[in-house]
């Protein structure tokens, strides 16, 4: 068993579970290195606090979870690697965005183009957490968002980690500004009828993901 460093920048499950995916497909070995490269550049940059490699792992590891219960996880663990790819805070079309960097480079590797079509869907999902029609598998997509929302149920210390390295991330934005935004965004998820999407996740980690969120907006008197 390979044990990783606690500061690796580039977990080695990410570098196994991409290897994995990309070997599928006909783009070659060697555009799939430059790709990963990349994504590792991208997601390691000095801005990125939360939204890096250890979250990509995150998610792949809940995809490895539930992976008996995907349609497709070929679509679910690209959408994966690519839907934070394009992150800057000052900017509201980021998903827009990382969708057309994923569609650019799956056409690339030769990945189906009614599969990345799909891809493009669920990354541009994230935006809103809504679905829509065009999706084939919507419980798949249902997992993803659930996946990306999931660390609003960690163990208090990981989430109190969590909104301080978001906070980070939004560091250019003095606290008068950004905590009515963080706010609205923790009362908008406890006034839903659901924070999770699918029922084993409501099951899971709804109790405690309204408990971490009433408990930010307490701390900080919001």
């Amino acid at each position: 068993m390979v044990i990783e460093k606690a500061n690796s920048p580039v977990p080695n499950k990410v570098r196994a579970g991409w290897d994995q995916l990309t070997a599928k497909y006909a783009g070659g070995r060697d555009l799939a290195d430059r790709f990963f490269q990349e994504i590792v550049k991208k997601y390691t940059s000095s801005r990125r606090h939360y939204h890096n490699l250890q979250h990509i792992q995150a998610l792949l590891e809940f995809c490895e979870i539930y992976a008996a219960q995907l349609n497709d996880r070929d679509v679910v663990e690209f959408a994966i690697f690519y839907h934070d790819i394009i992150y800057n805070v000052l900017r509201k079309d980021n998903e827009l965005r990382s969708a057309g960097v994923a569609v650019k480079r799956l056409e690339a590797l030769k990945f189906p183009a009614d599969k990345m079509e799909q891809v493009k869907i669920y990354i541009e999902a994230t935006k809103t957490h809504a679905l829509t029609v065009s999706v084939t598998h919507p419980r798949d997509l249902q997992f993803f968002l659930d996946f990306d929302m999931s660390i609003l149920a960690a163990d208090l210390d990981q989430y109190e980690a969590y909104a301080r390295q978001v906070r980070r991330e939004y560091r250019i934005y003095p606290d008068n500004l950004y905590y009515p935004g963080r706010k609205q965004f923790l009362q908008s998820c406890l006034a839903a009828e659901h924070i999770f999407q699918t029922a084993i996740f409501q099951e899971l980690y709804e109790a405690k993901a309204r408990t971490n969120m009433a408990r930010e907006l307490d701390k900080y008197g919001l």
